[in-house]
């Protein structure tokens, strides 16, 4: 299908006819069943475009802790997870009624390892899978359990028993994938990390796969590419696909830079991966945000039918609709580019950040921003706004009602620490554990300071400068950023000027960051639900 310069193709029959050999494995009809509904973030009901505080919302009602995870949807009934306390000390799922809101049951899981509850880490980031023998969970804690639809336990693991002490800065958040038989964890930290396969029956793991130490957020998805289920990761540097039944390495594509984040969508045999800018690079310097054609797989690597230039993501991962790929970047710019070509069609400014993912229904793309407010656009190589709500009076936000904030700063430090109610002032949390805060979680160094005095520690020989083997493996992609003077090193201004130019971006990380945030959507049976760090929204026709 190649780009209409005219703009008179009906877009969406050209798409249904260009679906070839790879479908993304799929939810039950009308359910919601995992992190952007399997990778596509697409749903078949149409949806309410109008509404506001007053009018269009079927219920609002508290959760227990506070979440960052997005809720998934199973016939009828909405899951949440969160983490309860100032120190996190309980893992909570609840399940709810969709049309009403009530509690149908509540579970709770003494966390293996606590850590402070505050804007600098994880709180429930990692969404959920649900099926019909049950719902499985994982949170930043470590802890990884199954449930029945009754709220009762089937089994739970600690993830850090293979893994020690996380060591991710900011806490784990990728979010779980799952077949009709496992759940896919991507672990991935300073530490041991990996991928693995866990049979949802009995909780044992089937396979595991080594995975580079990476402090990534990006989570897995599972795609069916020529009748094989391939468990496909963008993170860390590469796109890599397994064998969802063996584990087994079937191609991997390298040189992908900025992909810590997003996670990649399936569209016929279509990947689009999508990457923020890297740290200390200017647009258009990297070309990371992309296309991969699964049908045509070559020397272990899949082909790149083309390469975005100023079209890059930031939190919200791309979107594929009626011939179109979506990437919304930092600056809220919604890039629109031709699925099979590349061509930019568009660029528009929506005005509004949004950290969740947008919902693809009926012709309409759903961009929930951080503050409420949701735009409603129309698919196609032409933009068009079709409304704006709100879920709140900006002026009189929603406050969590008895979320208790953690003021330790240290994601390490597990001893005593005071805590406050939350108030206006509250640091909430940034999107899906992402880092939002300082780039280190010792903040006494202030933002940067934590990234700057670990590049140091490095320094073997006292001599002021990295070079070779000093410099940390997750920090040579950025050398050429960093390394103003061109000499192939880094010496200790040029590693203090990349910690003030971090501290400078970062330095409304904490105002930024206070609830009520939507970190996550879903839709099933004519709803959305929306989920803020406390609260859970139902929007319906």
């Amino acid at each position: 299908m190649k780009i209409n310069r005219n703009r008179t193709r009906d877009w969406i029959a050209g798409v249904a006819c260009s679906i070839a050999t790879t479908v993304v494995a799929t939810p039950s009809q009308g359910d919601w069943t995992a992190f952007r509904n399997g990778g596509s973030s697409h749903v078949e009901d149409s949806l309410s475009t109008q509404w506001s505080a007053e009018r269009g919302i079927a219920w609002q009602t508290e959760l227990q802790g506070y979440g960052q995870s997005a809720p998934i949807i199973y016939e009828g009934k909405i899951y949440t997870t969160s983490v309860v306390g100032p120190m996190c000390q309980a893992c909570a799922v609840e399940c709810r009624d969709l049309q009403t809101g009530a509690l149908v049951w509540s579970y709770r899981h003494d966390s293996t390892h606590e850590h402070p509850s505050n804007y600098m880490n994880a709180r429930a980031a990692p969404t959920p899978v649900v099926d019909r023998n049950g719902v499985y969970a994982f949170f930043e804690t470590g802890d990884l359990l199954a449930l029945d639809h009754q709220g009762q336990q089937k089994w739970v693991r600690d993830e850090t028993k293979a893994t020690g002490e996380l060591d991710n800065s900011h806490g784990i958040g990728s979010s779980l994938a799952q077949n009709a038989t496992h759940v896919f964890v991507n672990l991935e930290h300073g530490g041991p990390s990996f991928l693995t396969a866990i049979d949802k029956t009995t909780g044992q793991s089937t396979w595991t796969a080594d995975r580079p130490s990476s402090k990534s957020w990006s989570s897995p998805i599972v795609a069916d590419v020529n009748g094989q289920q391939q468990v496909i990761i963008s993170s860390g540097g590469t796109v890599t696909s397994y064998d969802a039944a063996a584990g087994e390495q079937l191609w991997q594509l390298d040189g992908i830079e900025g992909n810590s984040v997003p996670s990649p969508t399936v569209s016929g045999q279509y990947l689009v991966v999508g990457a923020r800018l890297p740290e200390f690079a200017s647009a258009g310097s990297v070309q990371a945000n992309c296309c991969l054609d699964l049908s045509e797989v070559s020397d272990g690597q899949p082909r790149v039918v083309w390469r975005a230039d100023k079209a890059i993501c930031e939190y919200a991962s791309p979107v594929v609709a009626a011939g179109c790929a979506y990437f919304l970047n930092k600056a809220n710019v919604l890039h629109c580019l031709d699925l099979e070509t590349g061509d930019v069609l568009y660029r528009k400014r929506l005005g509004g950040d949004c950290w969740a993912t947008p919902i693809v229904s009926d012709g309409r793309l759903y961009f929930f921003c951080k503050n409420g407010e949701c735009k409603v656009v129309g698919v196609g190589p032409e933009f068009q706004e079709l409304a704006s709500n709100s879920l709140w009076d900006r002026d009189a936000p929603p406050i969590p009602e008895t979320y208790v904030e953690s003021s330790a700063a240290s994601n390490h430090s597990h001893g005593q620490h005071s805590h406050s109610e939350h108030g206006g002032g509250h640091p909430g949390g940034d999107a899906g554990g992402h880092p939002g805060g300082n780039a280190d979680s010792s903040s006494s160094q202030g933002p940067g300071g934590g990234m700057a005095a670990r590049l140091k520690a490095g320094d073997r020989n006292g001599d002021d400068v990295l070079e070779g083997d000093e410099i940390p493996e997750m920090f040579r992609g950025m050398i050429a950023r960093i390394d103003t003077d061109g000499d192939g090193r880094l010496s200790a201004p040029e590693i203090d000027a990349m910690a003030a130019s971090f501290a400078e971006r970062r330095k409304d990380a904490a105002a930024s960051s206070r609830d009520p945030i939507v970190y996550g959507v879903a839709a099933s049976d004519g709803h959305i639900v929306v989920r803020t760090g406390t609260r859970l929204f139902a929007i319906s026709q």
